[in-house]
């Protein structure tokens, strides 16, 4: 079902769009009108073919069944080159950009007809000129590896608008911005629209539909759900179509309840009513860590914290601020040149990990899951003695505590002998949780754990974290999103540079403080 949402005409239209693989239907018969003038949001679960949708529409999969309408035409696209060509943009969530180049010398690069003899002066006046005129404050002659993660988005938009694009697809872009730069993202996206382009905003942050969009489409296990007017809808009801996933409240404690696809209903997971008192002893001692600053991070800079048992402390900052180095020095991957970490009550020895610890690293791909491998060898990597005997793998007890697994945290698999790689991301992350909670950790440190994620999946793995937190285990929560992170944390610690420049007991009360302090202010 879809209803018109009231604007501009259609200058890209979809109709009866699939797309699989192999027996994966991840897209199903999808029409879809996007009106010149508007700002669009995409939402759904994990899964449920959004992303996979767009990247038809920009060419990176071929459409196995349905046509695409730009401009009233009809269009067979095939690749990236030919999206941009008939005006289809997409800025992805992970920059595409090479760190040496200026900012000019990037927007000359991805022009649609450049030059043999490239005039620099030209350049950056082209560039400055076009920056005015959407609002866009940028150094023209500046390195892409100087510029923050917000100038790096820009720069991106900037040069999908140099090649005058009609419609211009962003995959999660406020995913790595400090709160200061979300709203002049959204203004710059309206100006986008009142230009006369179509914007089509991929996110999972209800709050960022309702403050950016004119219509919000939701899919649902590769098929569209329906296409709503932002004025005349409310969260509640779009949450409804996302996930049919609701908080309730239960004998003095609050639950998460819904209905997973295939009809499986998930457990419900009780949260406290109070987080549980500071013991008087730190389960993690931080103190003093150097680790030298690289392109793009700031380092560590004599980074000291303390993390008490039953608490969630929470550590929020702009990407590339030291976290992803303090995450390796615990993880045990990286040595740091100066400070020490104590973890219940022992020194932890550089380059291993705590006995007692364990890790949820923020990328997931990358560094906690082998895709190609099955569910049942990944859940037990890090502890296959204990599947062992003889130098042998015990098949049985791996798939039992696979599918035991799987259904207490109400993963969504085939099989439990099913490739990861075959799995949602918010499936992916249930499992790298799972293993980390199955070695029962007295310290566990998760780092953007719901980057990705649809919001039940992220409410589902917030709570099991409060959970985890009520039966004594510390939790150190990293993240980039400061609304997020207060919601779960008992207590919020801002890192700017490779330390930490303040926190708070009351995150609440002290939002736009924290906010402040995330982008080097608050005095």
């Amino acid at each position: 079902m879809q209803r018109d949402s009231g604007e501009g005409a259609a200058v890209l239209s979809l109709r009866g769009i699939s797309r699989s693989f192999g027996t994966t239907r991840a897209v199903q018969e999808v029409d879809l009108d996007v009106a010149a003038g508007t700002v669009h949001a995409l939402l759904g679960e994990n899964g449920a073919g959004k992303s996979t949708l767009m990247n038809v529409v920009y060419g990176v999969h071929p459409a196995d069944a349905g046509w695409i309408s730009v401009d009233g035409r009809d269009v067979r696209i095939t690749s990236p080159r030919q999206a941009l060509g008939l005006g289809i943009a997409m800025v992805h969530q992970h920059h595409q950009l090479i760190p040496s180049l200026t900012v000019a010398e990037s927007v000359t690069l991805a022009a649609a007809h450049t030059g043999w003899r490239y005039d620099k002066r030209h350049a950056a006046g082209h560039v400055q000129r076009l920056a005015d005129r959407l609002g866009i404050t940028i150094d023209a002659e500046a390195r892409v590896s100087d510029l923050s993660l917000g100038d790096r988005q820009r720069l991106e938009i900037l040069s999908a608008i140099d090649r005058d694009s009609r419609v211009v697809i962003l995959d999660e872009p406020t995913a790595v911005l400090a709160p200061t730069e979300i709203e002049p993202l959204f203004r710059l996206l309206r100006k986008l629209a009142a230009d006369g382009r179509a914007v089509v905003l991929i996110t999972h942050r209800m709050r960022e539909v309702f403050a950016a969009s004119d219509a919000i489409s939701v899919m649902r296990k590769g098929r569209l759900v329906d296409t709503l007017e932002t004025a005349r809808t409310t969260p509640d009801e779009v949450l409804g179509l996302v996930i049919p996933a609701r908080r309730e409240a239960s004998a003095g404690a609050t639950v998460l309840t819904g209905v997973v696809p295939g009809g499986t209903t998930t457990g419900a997971v009780p949260l406290p009513e109070q987080p549980t008192s500071r013991s008087s002893e730190p389960a993690l001692e931080v103190d003093g860590l150097v680790v030298p600053p690289a392109p793009g991070t700031t380092g560590l800079d004599r980074l000291t914290f303390e993390a008490f048992p039953g608490e969630i402390l929470g550590i929020v900052g702009v990407e590339g601020n030291g976290q992803h180095e303090l995450v390796e020095v615990l993880a045990g991957i990286r040595v740091p040149a100066a400070g020490s970490v104590r973890a219940c009550g022992q020194p932890q020895r550089p380059g291993t990990l705590a006995p007692c610890t364990a890790i949820v690293p923020e990328d997931r791909h990358r560094e906690a899951l082998v895709l190609d491998l099955s569910i049942e060898d990944n859940l037990v990597l890090p502890v296959l003695g204990r599947y062992t005997r003889g130098g042998l793998l015990k098949k049985r007890a791996v798939r039992q505590h696979a599918q035991r697994t799987i259904s207490e945290f109400a993963v969504v698999a085939g099989s439990s002998a099913a490739p990861t790689r075959s799995l949602s991301g918010g499936n992916q992350q249930k499992l790298v949780l799972a293993r980390a909670l199955d070695q029962s950790p007295r310290v566990l440190v998760a780092s953007q754990a719901t980057r990705g994620l649809d919001p039940g999946a992220t409410a589902e793995l917030l709570d099991r974290l409060r959970q985890v937190a009520a039966q004594g285990t510390c939790v150190v929560y990293l993240g980039s999103d400061l609304d997020e992170v207060v919601e779960v944390s008992d207590r919020v610690a801002v890192m700017y540079g490779g330390a930490v420049v303040g926190q708070s007991t009351d995150p609440d009360a002290e939002r736009d403080t924290l906010a402040a302090l995330m982008v080097g202010g608050g005095g």
